[in-house]
């Protein structure tokens, strides 16, 4: 499997948006947190002769790594984390982020980190990166101990013991499973390193330096951290720790303190550290965590500093009020602290679904040196009596530079965007999971728990936060995943929103409206000078939200590029790419087939698209100066020189109920026709025909089709009484004034329901 790492040089904030992947062989050729086409993969035409290459363009894609305690975790190419309880336990975790390095540690597993655990177990970064869906272990032990097998089991019998050593007063003092002294990853990762683990101190403090002393990494400091009892705290508890003045100096995410008690060598200057620790039940589940944190400085030629990071002074309950009764169902902290010169020297926080009670300490005053951003994400469900399930999400933060000292949060109405949900599902009772990631302005990656439930399903979702936060959906429907572009709250109003109303088929994504403007879109239709950019989502759903392109249920695909009489690119398990082609002003016709194997769903299985429009060399832009658009060179590059493509897109809103199916007799289909995002003066669609089949595409009905204008179009049709327990096909196309077209046939794309009484 290829894999090619991009680091992440986009300003904080930024994101990759409407990025896709190009599938080869029906399984991801580039799987990954961002991949792309090497530099020069493009060749220049010669002498007026096309050259097509098939060429992946950015991946908004996902991973998920089932941990060896058996949580499931999705990275997003953002780094954004989606985590899953192991089957018939709480997901309670905390988070430890260095450059493009993300490590998710469940809170169990936090004593025994270091220890007999190695922290390369939780780097997801690391394990995504080599491929891996599951954690596979080495283990050492002695006296003929055993360790349970990687996953839900090994995470089970963890917090087993957690819950037996926390009822005697001290977890992480013992041998692990009576004799287990180390488990480690049994794969090797990039590099061949099994996990990064940050450096203590910058590259460049050699032994050789001779620099002033104050950038050497010699100045001992001793760290304590306190339980709530006041007394050095028991086992190992990780902390992060941090040079504020320049990150770069000092920045170890993940020290340990082994019975309250950690020491360092740093260079001398200001510093920021930062503690999570948690107590167990005799489940091993977490009955409370506290947040404790300190600001010191290391004065130069100092012969040892002293820190306290004290768990009695997080005294401060997160908690929560909202207009309607609501029960937590997770809660997320997020501190960042940054150094002077804007880079991040802590980043970290706190994820809990037990329920259980979560305390921070507050500042006594604003940081001096660089910045403090904290703050708080809940989720909250209704009352299993609710008549209608409904629930919150909120994402607010505390005033800049500070950890408030009132951490109670209380939220109006007036504040929140009320989301009336449809969830479908062509399958009764499926099994799915949402999880709701919103971002503040300074973040660049976010954090969620996923909540289950069963589809189809109605719910109503309140949505708020403080000025600026955003937020995009994660949807888990069997196996594969399903996301929303990232949106913007509307206190005050109320919205509809549909997941998986068919039918599925390729397509287009759009910015949402009042997206950032500092967000990287890579356009998927587009020149720039003649490179040809033709790159669908393979899987769409009448809203805009698509299929991630990892795990992909696309089991055949072919994809063709002609021009007038030649075929300029031609192959099968490929979903688009870029091609280099003549300056010329001329016709294009792109043709797309895809079959899906899935048992979890049995509609919009396969479908076949044509596009057709006309291009010449661009020489202007017409998308928005956020955009990047692949060169002539082979790479990303920025917006100059790049124009959309014509090309016509069709927007389904098909009258279905929420499990796929609608009745026979007089039915109706609405399309709505646009172009692909960025197009100058786009012409309108002025034809469509729609056609309807009930035997598999052997025979088609021409509907009636009334224009309803804007590119809107009503198609009426009459389904036969004999076709109830059937699957109808839609074939649709639009033409637009210049001639640019799209013709696209979905296969059973929906199901024929007996008639209403």
């Amino acid at each position: 499997m290829w894999y090619r790492r991009i680091r992440r040089t986009a300003a904080r904030g930024a994101g990759a948006r409407g990025a896709r992947v190009l599938a080869t062989g029906c399984a991801l050729a580039a799987l990954g947190l961002a991949a792309g086409p090497a530099p020069g993969a493009l060749a220049a035409p010669a002498e007026g002769t096309p050259t097509a290459v098939a060429s992946p363009v950015p991946d908004a894609t996902a991973h998920t790594v089932t941990l060896v305690t058996g949580e499931r975790v999705t990275l997003g190419a953002d780094g954004s984390v989606v985590v899953a309880p192991r089957p018939g336990a709480e997901a309670d975790y905390v988070t430890r982020r260095l450059d493009n390095d993300v490590f998710v540690i469940p809170l169990t597993a936090l004593p025994y980190l270091g220890r007999a655990l190695d922290p390369a177990l939780f780097n997801v970064s690391a394990l995504a990166e080599a491929g891996m869906t599951t954690t596979p272990v080495r283990v050492e032990a002695t006296g003929g101990a055993t360790a349970p097998r990687s996953g839900p089991a090994f995470g089970a019998a963890l917090a087993k013991q957690v819950g037996a050593e926390a009822a005697e007063g001290s977890v992480g003092d013992g041998p692990l499973f009576d004799g287990v002294t180390s488990v480690v990853p049994a794969v090797a990762t990039a590099d061949g390193r099994a996990a990064p683990r940050p450096p203590a101190r910058a590259d460049d403090t050699r032994a050789d330096d001779t620099r002033a002393d104050h950038t050497r990494a010699d100045h001992p400091v001793k760290v304590t951290v306190l339980g709530t009892d006041g007394k050095p705290l028991p086992g190992t508890t990780p902390f992060a720790l941090a040079n504020v003045d320049d990150a770069a100096r000092y920045r170890e995410p993940s020290l340990q303190a082994v019975d309250g008690e950690a020491k360092a060598e740093v260079p001398a200057g200001r510093y920021s550290a930062m503690v999570s620790a948690p107590t167990f039940d005799g489940a091993g589940e977490s009955t409370g965590i506290r947040m404790a944190t300190a600001e010191f400085t290391v004065p130069d030629g100092a012969t040892g500093t002293d820190v306290v990071l004290d768990l009695r002074k997080a005294t401060e309950r997160v908690t929560f009020s909202t207009p309607r009764p609501a029960e937590e169902h997770q809660l997320i902290l997020h501190y960042l602290r940054d150094d002077a010169k804007g880079e991040v020297a802590v980043n970290g926080g706190v994820g809990v679904s037990s329920g259980a009670p979560v305390y921070v300490q507050p500042s006594n005053r604003p940081v001096t040196t660089g910045d403090l951003r904290f703050n708080v994400y809940t989720h909250r469900k209704a009352p299993a009596d609710a008549a209608m399930p409904y629930s919150y999400d909120l994402k607010l933060a505390n005033p800049a530079g500070v950890i408030a000292k009132n951490q109670h949060y209380k939220v109006t109405g007036r504040q929140l965007t009320t989301v009336r949900t449809n969830y479908h599902s062509d399958t009764p009772g499926r099994a799915q999971e949402i999880a709701r990631l919103m971002y503040l302005p300074y973040e660049s990656s976010g954090e969620a728990l996923s909540e289950p439930f069963k589809a189809p399903a109605r719910r109503i979702e309140y949505v708020g936060g403080s000025a600026g936060a955003s937020y995009h959906d994660w949807l888990k429907a069997g196996e594969r995943r399903f996301v929303s572009e990232k949106q913007t709250p509307r206190p005050g109003r109320t919205t509809t929103v549909d997941w998986l109303r068919g039918p599925l088929a390729p397509g287009f994504t759009e910015p949402a409206r009042g997206a950032a403007e500092d967000e990287t879109w890579y356009c998927a239709a587009c020149r720039k000078g003649d490179a040809l950019t033709f790159s669908p989502t393979t899987v769409m759903d009448s809203a805009g939200h698509h299929a991630l392109a990892f795990p992909s249920d696309i089991t055949s695909s072919h994809f063709a590029v002609v021009s007038g009489n030649t075929t300029l690119y031609e192959g099968d398990g490929v979903s688009g790419g870029v091609l280099t082609v003549p300056p010329r002003k001329a016709p294009y016709r792109v043709v797309y087939d895809q079959t899906r194997t899935n048992g979890e769903f049995h509609q919009s299985l396969a479908t076949h698209t044509e596009w057709t429009f006309s291009s010449g060399h661009s020489g202007t832009q017409t998308v928005p100066d956020n955009w990047t658009c692949v060169s002539e060179a082979g790479e990303y590059d920025g917006p100059g020189e790049c124009s959309a493509l014509p090309v016509v897109v069709p927007h389904y809103r098909l009258d279905a109920a929420l499990d796929g199916t609608s009745p026979a007799g007089d039915d109706h289909l609405v399309v709505g026709f646009g172009h692909v995002p960025g197009v100058a003066a786009a012409p309108a669609v002025t034809k469509a025909r729609v056609e309807v089949s009930f035997d598999g595409g052997e025979r088609w009905t021409a509907a009636a089709i009334t224009a309803l204008g804007k590119g809107r179009f009503r198609a009426d049709w009459t389904t036969p009484e004999a076709a109830v327990g059937r699957d109808a096909s839609l074939r649709v196309t639009g033409t637009d004034a210049d001639g640019n077209t799209v013709a696209q046939t979905v296969k059973s794309a929906f199901t024929v329901a007996a008639a209403r009484d």
